[in-house]
């Protein structure tokens, strides 16, 4: 069964890469775990383009962004991101200045 990425549910981490979020914008950095051991937290509901916000528990105290795919519930359950249908303008014109002059 899969589990939709929301507030407040519990997670295992078994993340090999990290989105850190800065002022010049995002890095996806390797990080290292022992194979074999997870982390566990806790998700805000947020996601963003493949990545999940979890809280950590007994962690630094910062909100870390972990894939995804790389999540699991306490129950073993697989977290999937919903996938949302971007609608495209039929009118193909639109942004096209090639004919003018």
């Amino acid at each position: 069964m899969d589990v939709k990425p929301t507030n407040g549910l519990k997670v295992r981490v078994g993340a090999t890469r990290e989105a850190i979020f800065g002022e010049d914008g995002v890095e996806v950095k390797q990080i290292n775990q022992h194979p074999g051991h997870s982390t566990t937290g806790t998700m805000t509901g947020r996601t963003l383009v493949g990545f999940a916000e979890v809280e950590i528990a007994g962690g630094d105290g910062k909100k870390h962004w972990y894939p995804v795919e790389q999540l699991t519930t306490e129950n073993g359950e697989r977290v999937v991101e919903e996938e949302l249908a971007i609608e495209m303008p039929d009118d193909d014109s639109e942004g096209d200045d090639s004919d003018e002059e």
